[in-house]
C-alpha cells in the first residue's frame, strides 16, 4: 500500500497496487497541476474513511476508480460470453460441449474466475469430452494465428473509461511463447505453451510497435473497442462523475491482422518487465492523470 503527498501545488496519491507505476506517473505530472487533487486506485473498493481522512488537505477534487460491482461483469468469463458472443470481434465460444459442431478444431477452456492464464487450458475435441467444463467458457481456437518470430502472441491493450467516454492508449505490449508455433498438436509437451496461455518466467514481452503491420492491427483494435461500447453502453454510463475505470483487453490476432477480444480484465496487473513497463504502464497512467486532472487528451485517443 502506498500513500504519498506530492507538494508544490498538491497531489495526494493512494494505491495498493504496483506502487512504482503510480508513483512514477505522479512524479511526471504533479508540477503541472493547478489546484489540489487526490487520486485513488484501489484494487478492491476504496474506503470512504480514506477520503474522510484527506479533508485536512482541502482537496478540490478526488478521482477514484469505480467500485468492483460496476466493472466485474466485464471481467467475468461467462458474463462476457453472454454479452459479446455475437460480436465479430470475439472468438466463437460456447458454454457446453454439446453446442460444438466442429470436431476438428482446438478449444480453450476458461474457468469463469481464472486470471493470468491460470485455470485456462487447450484441448482437441476428443480430450475436451473428458474435461469438466462446468462454470467455464469454451473458446474456439483460430486456425491461422498471426506470428511474431514464428511464435504465437497475444496483446494487452489498456483502456480508460471516464465521463461516459472510452479512451485508448496506443502504446501497448504483447506477450509471446518461447516455443515456435506449428499446427502439429502431437507435440504434447509443447501443446499448451506454444499457444501462449499463461505468463511464465520464460514468456517474451515486447512493444506492439514491433509487430508486423501494427498500425493495421491497431485500427482493428479501435474498431473492436467501438463494438465493445455498444454491448456495454449501460455499464459505461454507470461510471459516474469523479470515477474512472481501467480495463485491460486481451487480443489474439489472425494472419489477416483481424483482432479478437478473448477477455477483459477489470483489475489488471501493471508489473511487467522493464522493456515494456515504463512505456505501457507508467506512461499510460501519466496519460490518465493528464486527462483527469489537466483535461489534456493528447496522449489518449477517444473511441
Amino acid at each position: 500500500m502506498t500513500e504519498v503527498l506530492f507538494s508544490n501545488n498538491l497531489l495526494k496519491l493512494f494505491t495498493n497496487k504496483n506502487n512504482s507505476v503510480f508513483r512514477g506517473a505522479c512524479k511526471e505530472i504533479y508540477s503541472d497541476i493547478k489546484g489540489r487533487v487526490g487520486f485513488i486506485y484501489d484494487d478492491f473498493d476504496y474506503n470512504p474513511k480514506l477520503i474522510e481522512s484527506w479533508k485536512q488537505y482541502n482537496l478540490d477534487k478526488i478521482f477514484v476508480n469505480a467500485r468492483r460491482r460496476k466493472t466485474i461483469r466485464m471481467d467475468d468469463k461467462i458474463l462476457f460470453h453472454k454479452k459479446m458472443s455475437s460480436s465479430k470481434f470475439t472468438p466463437e465460444s460456447y458454454l457446453s460441449i454439446n453446442e460444438i459442431t466442429d470436431k476438428e478444431s482446438l478449444y480453450f477452456v476458461k474457468k469463469t474466475g481464472s486470471t493470468g492464464g491460470l485455470g485456462v487450458n487447450i484441448y482437441n475435441y476428443n480430450n475436451l469430452k473428458t474435461v469438466d467444463t462446468n462454470e467455464c467458457v469454451i473458446q474456439k481456437n483460430i486456425s491461422n494465428p498471426d506470428l511474431y518470430n514464428d511464435k504465437r502472441y497475444k496483446i494487452r491493450q489498456l483502456v480508460l473509461i471516464y465521463n461516459k467516454k472510452v479512451y485508448i492508449f496506443k502504446t501497448s505490449w504483447f506477450s509471446c511463447s518461447n516455443i515456435n508455433y506449428n499446427s502439429d498438436e502431437k507435440k504434447n509437451n509443447e501443446f499448451k505453451d506454444k499457444h501462449v496461455i499463461s505468463q511464465r518466467s520464460n514468456t517474451i514481452f515486447d512493444l506492439c510497435e514491433k509487430l508486423d503491420k501494427f498500425n493495421l492491427i491497431y485500427e482493428n483494435i479501435k474498431l473492436s473497442i467501438n463494438d465493445f461500447k455498444v454491448y456495454y453502453k449501460t455499464e459505461i454510463e454507470n461510471i459516474k462523475e469523479n470515477e474512472y475505470a481501467i480495463l485491460g483487453f486481451d487480443f489474439i490476432v489472425d494472419a489477416n491482422k483481424n483482432v479478437h477480444i478473448i477477455e477483459i480484465n477489470h483489475r489488471s496487473n501493471y508489473a511487467h518487465p522493464k522493456n515494456v513497463n515504463k512505456a505501457c504502464d507508467t506512461d499510460f497512467f501519466k496519460a490518465v492523470l493528464n486527462l483527469l486532472i489537466l483535461d489534456n487528451k493528447s496522449q489518449l485517443e477517444e473511441i
